[in-house]
């Protein structure tokens, strides 16, 4: 073991070896634990025996360093290295110890070299987490290895880490054989687990140990304030988007061909519109961007908006009207939600500036899926227009009054891919589509005076207004943010 291992193991800083046999999946556990999806700092393969030697890796709150963990070498030789261990204790009578433990490493440090790396930090005064897959079977290898960790005498955590869907064939056996060595058996999967699950995972180390029970329950304290700044900037960004998307105006201008004037303006019209409409995409996917460098995830951050796009799935689809139909407050909510804020009647109406199209016929047809992206139903896409002097033409935002809660939908389903995504899973590199097909988002569900609280906003930023200066928007968005996060818990 380096000096730099040795030297983790101290008595100020509460410190864990992560051991078990190799594959086990101890580098995703870890990974997803600290949210770190660098392969350069925690590497993670299909290849069994990837981590060769023992890595420090350390959670910092609030710039000090809370928690060590050492990711280790896995289980080689357990049933051989058992043997060896039993040899070398004199009274046969006697269990060996970790006295029996220090002499093993010391004399078979060339024949059991994983074995020996793993064992060091335990017997410099490091806690074990030892990771297992239930759907493997109980093997004698397992048993041996179990027993040379009750063997180390430290504080021990087993960790049930499922890499599959379905309930992991095994679990039952490895619980009842567990809980005879082990002070604590939990269940972990580093694919799938959410902040919740995580902070589980570091409040049981208070039930293996007691000696470390302040600084565990201060990093707790540290690791939810933490958690509620970065759903508050999440929400920061969110109403960011939507100020940008209410504000953006597209402009340009076109000339008379042949005196052809109607023809020009309508094909200036079409031009226009479709820049808008790819200006407000490129908004929301610059905004899930932000969202995955909160979360940390830089790995999928390093994805084109393209990719992005594509990886939210077909049913989320800015050119698909399927996702209109579905995304924001249906006809009898706009209304509802309309009249008890004081926004007026009408609001179920789509209207078209100056009380005349002006060639948005032609825009209408030739945008065709990707203009209806802001609509529901069978709202027509009208944009706001202005005409200018020497024809110069502005277009945008769209009238519909779904405009809003339509971005705020997608924007929020976003939030909930990057929340579902764990730091431990490897295998893919886009985000998962984050709702099934044909379910409405989450704004419909939102309670009466949350929705009215963004009819507010709305009304405010169509004016050119997207202050919130009491902040009770921002309020309101956290405020969802958080129901998310408990329906993903």
């Amino acid at each position: 073991m380096t000096a730099e291992i040795r030297a983790a193991v101290t008595t100020a800083i509460p410190c864990y070896a992560v051991v078990g046999k190799v594959n086990m999946g101890k580098s995703a556990v870890l990974a997803t634990l600290l949210e770190e999806d660098d392969d350069r700092i925690i590497r993670i393969s299909p290849e069994p025996g990837e981590t060769t030697r023992c890595q420090m890796l350390s959670l910092v709150l609030d710039g000090s360093e809370r928690l060590r963990f050492i990711d280790t070498p896995g289980f080689q030789r357990p049933i051989e290295a058992l043997r060896a261990i039993r040899a070398l204790q004199d009274d046969s009578e006697r269990l060996p110890d970790r006295h029996t433990l220090q002499q093993f490493v010391r004399a078979h440090r060339q024949d059991f070299v994983d074995e020996c790396l793993l064992l060091e930090p335990l017997l410099d005064g490091a806690g074990a987490i030892y990771v297992i897959d239930p759907n493997v079977p109980l093997y004698d290898s397992f048993r041996a290895e179990i027993e040379i960790l009750r063997w180390t005498g430290r504080p021990r955590l087993a960790l049930l880490n499922s890499k599959g869907e379905a309930a992991a064939e095994h679990a039952n056996e490895w619980r009842a054989h567990l809980g005879t060595a082990f002070n604590l058996v939990r269940s972990f999967n580093a694919h799938k687990a959410r902040f919740a699950t995580r902070r589980r995972l570091l409040a049981a180390l208070n039930q293996i140990e007691e000696a470390h029970q302040h600084q565990v329950e201060e990093t707790l304290a540290l690791l939810d304030a933490e958690w509620a700044q970065r759903r508050e900037q999440a929400a920061e960004a969110m109403l960011h988007c939507l100020v940008q998307a209410f504000n953006y105006r597209e402009q340009g201008h076109y000339r008379d061909t042949d005196g052809a004037t109607d023809k020009a303006r309508a094909a200036a019209l079409e031009r226009l519109g479709q820049q808008y409409f790819a200006h407000i995409a490129e908004l929301e996917r610059n905004c899930s961007q932000t969202l995955l460098q909160i979360y940390r995830h830089h790995a999928l951050q390093a994805q084109s908006s393209a990719q992005l796009a594509r990886a939210l799935g077909p049913d989320l689809n800015l050119a698909r009207r399927d996702t209109w139909r579905r995304l924001g407050l249906t006809r009898q909510q706009l209304t509802a939600v309309g009249a008890t804020a004081g926004a007026g009647a009408g609001l179920g109406v789509d209207v078209a500036a100056f009380g005349h199209t002006l060639g948005l016929g032609a825009l209408l047809g030739s945008i065709g899926g990707g203009a209806l992206a802001f609509f529901k139903g069978n709202s027509l896409p009208t944009l706001a227009l202005d005409i200018g002097s020497g024809r110069q033409l502005m277009l945008g935002p769209p009238q519909n009054p779904n405009f809003g809660w339509v971005l705020l939908d997608s924007l929020l389903l976003r939030y909930q891919a990057v929340l579902a995504h764990a730091h431990g899973r490897r295998d893919v590199t886009e985000l998962a589509a984050p709702a099934a097909a044909g379910q409405p988002g989450p704004v419909a569900a939102m309670a009466r005076a949350q929705q009215k609280q963004f009819v507010r906003f709305f009304r405010r930023c169509r004016k050119g207004d997207g202050s919130d200066e009491d902040g009770a928007t921002l309020a309101a968005v956290v405020d969802t943010l958080t129901s998310i996060e408990a329906q993903l818990s």
